[in-house]
């Protein structure tokens, strides 16, 4: 019997792959100018207010602080954008803390974007039809694709993140266990004031925005810094 050798020729595609991934390894981390990550940040920004204001549009909730906002904003009728950065204020100074002033800043100024963006976004965008369940995806997916804009380029969409990392440094608490306990809390607290075909729906986006950014944000893919 012979033993085809295609398979590890230096042209097979098996045999190129591991080299490839060397390769990439051994390059140097290329540093991100101040343009590039500005255009990062306002691609994130939209792409979360897009999400957003679709989440808006069907009544829907999403994960973390972002769902509290929602909440305020159905309960008591103020705007989201309002409720989004007034929520957000104490965690500044924990990003400040932690974090630096400058991703505190970057943070603060995709907070307020996002806010304005997702305040506004009615006056440009109307959905006449947008069935439940497609929304909530699509709405998971615009903001998971706009974080992962936002933290590949220094910057954040302030919240529980912030809190979850500081305690986890602070007392060896995992912060993926953190989050999850707090999303769970926020669902369970949504069903009382929310119909539950809404409350499951927005289950739907947050677990989609989630499994998007854990799938895709990792660190081991990315050579820009």
């Amino acid at each position: 019997m012979t033993t085809s050798t295609a398979d590890s020729s230096p042209s097979s595609p098996i045999a190129a792959a591991p080299a490839a991934r060397a390769s990439t390894a051994a390059l140097p981390a290329v540093r991100h100018s101040w343009i590039d990550n500005l255009q990062g940040q306002l691609f994130g920004v939209v792409m979360i207010a897009f999400g957003m204001s679709m989440l808006h549009s069907l009544g829907l909730i999403i994960g973390q602080i972002a769902g509290v906002a929602f909440l305020v904003t159905y309960a008591t009728g103020i705007s989201f954008g309002m409720a989004f950065t007034l929520i957000n204020l104490p965690f500044y100074l924990l990003a400040a803390l932690r974090m630096g002033a400058a991703f505190t800043w970057r943070t603060l100024a995709a907070v307020t974007a996002v806010s304005v963006l997702t305040n506004v976004a009615g006056n440009y965008i109307s959905y006449s039809h947008l069935d439940p369940a497609v929304g909530a995806v699509l709405a998971g997916l615009c903001v998971g694709i706009g974080l992962i804009g936002l933290f590949r380029h220094q910057a954040s969409c302030g919240g529980m993140s912030i809190l979850a990392t500081y305690v986890q440094e602070r007392t060896g608490f995992k912060a993926g266990w953190l989050l999850m306990g707090f999303d769970l809390a926020l669902f369970a607290t949504a069903a009382l004031f929310l119909p539950m075909d809404r409350v499951f729906y927005s289950l739907i986006g947050a677990i989609t925005m989630n499994l998007f950014v854990a799938w895709n944000h990792r660190y081991e893919w990315y050579i820009a810094r």
